[in-house]
């Protein structure tokens, strides 16, 4: 016997704005999730019920660009995590730290330069240069 069960209340509407084609589906939570067609590309974003984006992506024709914005974001993986890009930026404002809790390595095929304002310092039970 099957039995029909509704997970989550979903209510979809289309805006008036006919230019753009929104459409929109409201969260119990207040969050809403819309979709639109503009200038060659189709956006999904994920709106708290005040209103401020935390997710949107971009389906471009050079392909998709995902913007996530929170307070904390997390990655777990029970694995592994691989990042694959042109170029690699990370920017923190504070702090930037890198743990392992078994071997860190560092391969670069070209010129590494490490550069502080302030002392630097390498600790270890022995150090090798060259």
């Amino acid at each position: 016997m099957l039995k029909k069960t509704m997970i989550i209340d979903l209510e979809t509407s289309f805006c008036a704005r006919r230019k753009k084609d929104i459409q929109e589906i409201t969260l119990r939570s207040g969050r809403m999730i819309s979709a639109k067609s503009d200038n060659n590309q189709d956006i999904l974003e994920i709106r708290e019920p005040g209103g401020q984006m935390i997710v949107k992506m971009r389906l471009t024709d050079t392909g998709p660009v995902m913007v996530i914005e929170g307070t904390r974001l997390e990655l777990k993986s029970a694995e592994s995590i691989a990042l694959q890009s042109k170029k690699i930026e990370i920017d923190a404002l504070e702090e930037a730290v890198i743990k392992s809790r078994g071997k860190l390595e560092i391969n670069s095929s070209k010129e590494m330069k490490v550069k502080s304002d302030d002392d630097l310092r390498l600790t270890g039970k022995i150090i090798h240069i060259n």
